[in-house]
């Protein structure tokens, strides 16, 4: 109980500190300005807390869905409904404010999740890891033969290069573009290779992610195992192993997991075997000859693993790769939403706070490293996300600005907060329908709000009818 209750405290915690880091950047730049300041919330809606220091209300908002900074020279009408009851002088006698203070104001709430994610990034550099993501290719283990895959192609020991010609490096590239660019029927051409076949093209039914772990049905995907760690006078030691290798394949297998190498490597006491491994970006092989222990009633080589996670929040390194990486997911997204041939499947992977909570939660029973990689991500998503041209986001604000500062004419105010009340209303309708959707997603929700035929058809699955093309699927 405990554990959890830390969990969830934490949760909130690192939640929160995204959004405070965003609202103080704007918060201090707007104080050097000289800008009035009428609240700095974190968290929206009723407030849970407050206390009013030198004119400025410090609220911590019931709904934990985001903060803001009450600046009415930005937001001349303000947004009272959304952020709450602020009764202060009335906006037309406050000073103007020239437009490049209002773009620096603007610009730096997202500016300071940036430089946040930055410190982030080069602590997860330096600190000691036992999990970490590499580009080691994309490789089938192994394909039933009675499978559709089978069938198009697909054979074990296939590297996947590219999907719908876009190129991937790693599983989770892989199943991105796959859920993004497979259309509502998620078939996908995939280009492979492997040294017997060669190059070629494979026209494959994907599974949809919420629908099925296995991205391809019938086919094993491999999972390269990291090493962590090397016991010192080991087999492994001997043979040239070294902690941050990745091991992909034995001989002529290639490893699904550390399960299955552990079974590999247990059927082959006092037995040489070729490690094939990744290490500092190039490919080597190495000889090696497990060892029976007595200590441990078992065959072994002296390593210790650690996990590859196939996760963007997961990288480690370079600092700056690190963010290159985040906001290279965020702007595929984003590209795909306005892709027609990409938007609905686009749309169908978004998530709302309640994932966002539920990433921040898994996370923390994997590890710290894990979780300080996920705000890491979630800081770079959320600086990007501010600096599209939205009349009710930091970017809208900036266009505002921008369009006085080239014409000397301002957006006339009632326009101001016309446009910023309609977008934040859409932008939290967009919130709501995301949270109903996760919230139904992971608990099942709905079936609380179905009548007693779907209560029936739940108690007798087998009376559902199916059409053909599932009833293909093995």
């Amino acid at each position: 109980m405990f554990e959890i209750l830390f969990i969830i405290v934490m949760m909130l915690f690192l939640f929160g500190i995204t959004i405070f880091v965003h609202e103080w950047g704007h918060f201090i730049v707007a104080k050097k300005c000289g800008l009035k300041i009428e609240a700095f919330s974190i968290g929206m809606g009723p407030a849970l807390w407050k206390k009013e220091v030198d004119g400025i209300v410090y609220k911590i908002g019931a709904l934990p869905m985001g903060g803001y900074v009450s600046l009415p020279q930005l937001d001349p009408a303000g947004m009272e409904k959304i952020q709450g009851d602020n009764e202060e002088e009335p906006r037309d006698t406050l000073p103007d404010i020239s437009p490049w203070k209002k773009i620096a104001v603007a610009v730096a709430g997202p500016l300071c999740n940036i430089i946040f994610a930055l410190v982030l990034a080069v602590l997860i550099s330096v600190m000691p890891k036992n999990e970490v993501m590499e580009d080691t290719g994309v490789f089938i283990a192994d394909v039933e033969a009675d499978s559709k895959a089978y069938a198009a192609g697909l054979r074990s020991g296939d590297e996947i290069l590219a999907v719908n010609g876009a190129e991937v490096s790693n599983w989770y590239e892989t199943r991105v573009e796959s859920l993004l660019s497979g259309g509502a029927e998620q078939i996908v051409d995939l280009t492979v290779a492997n040294p017997a076949d060669g190059e070629r093209v494979l026209t494959i039914p994907v599974n949809h992610p919420e629908k099925s772990e296995q991205l391809i049905d019938g086919a094993n995907e491999a999972s390269p195992c990291q090493i962590f760690q090397v016991v010192e006078g080991s087999p492994a030691e001997k043979a040239g192993l070294l902690a941050d290798d990745t091991i992909f394949q034995i001989n002529d297998t290639l490893i699904k997991g550390t399960s299955h190498f552990i079974e590999i490597i247990q059927a082959n006491p006092d037995t040489e075997v070729i490690m094939h491994l990744i290490r500092d970006g190039g490919r080597m092989e190495l000889p090696i000859i497990p060892e029976y222990s007595e200590e441990h009633d078992q065959v072994m080589i002296g390593i210790q693993f650690g996990g590859s996670l196939g996760l963007p929040w997961t990288l480690q390194g370079n600092p700056f790769e690190q963010i290159y990486s985040d906001a290279s997911s965020i702007f595929r997204l984003l590209k795909a939403l306005v892709t027609p041939s990409e938007s609905k499947q686009a749309a169908s992977g978004l998530g709302g706070p309640v994932s966002i909570f539920q990433m921040i939660f898994i996370s923390l029973q994997m590890s710290m490293l894990t979780t300080l990689g996920l705000i890491r991500f979630i800081n770079i998503n959320l600086a990007v996300l501010n600096l599209l041209p939205l009349p009710v986001l930091d970017g809208g604000h900036i266009c505002f600005a921008l369009w006085e500062g080239t014409t000397k004419r301002k957006v006339h105010p009632k326009v101001v907060a016309s446009l910023v009340n309609v977008f934040a209303i859409l932008l939290l309708s967009a919130m709501a329908i995301l949270t109903w959707r996760d919230t139904d997603r992971i608990w099942n929700v709905s079936r609380f709000f179905k009548g007693d035929d779907a209560e029936q058809t739940t108690e007798q699955p087998a009376e559902i009818p199916v059409d053909e093309a599932a009833a293909e699927q093995p």
